[in-house]
């Protein structure tokens, strides 16, 4: 295995629990906004390629998520299931099918 994909692991590590309790609906919308965003900006392992452009992605789809729905007024405002459903594709794209 190399350096690289080695360290890509590493990262990757690092969120499959968060977005997988999260799709099988083990945690709320709420608290995986919260674990996301923490471990995103303090991850000291991120490598750039397509797994961080995926997992950025998300990120942005995680700041878009609004729990309260009278706060959502623009389009790219999210519900808490529309998130799951990103967090959902985003997984299927790092880890494959559950």
């Amino acid at each position: 295995m190399t350096e690289h994909k080695r360290s890509v692991e590493a990262m990757l590590s690092q969120y499959r629990q968060i977005i997988e309790s999260f799709v099988q609906e083990k945690i709320s919308a709420d608290d995986f906004e919260a674990e996301y965003l923490r471990t995103f900006t303090n991850d000291r392992s991120q490598v750039q390629g397509s797994e961080f452009i995926i997992l950025e992605k998300l990120f942005f789809d995680v700041d878009d998520y609004l729990s309260d729905p009278v706060l959502r007024e623009s389009p790219e405002d999210l519900s808490g299931e529309q998130l799951r459903e990103r967090a959902a594709a985003t997984y299927v794209k790092l880890f494959g099918p559950e």
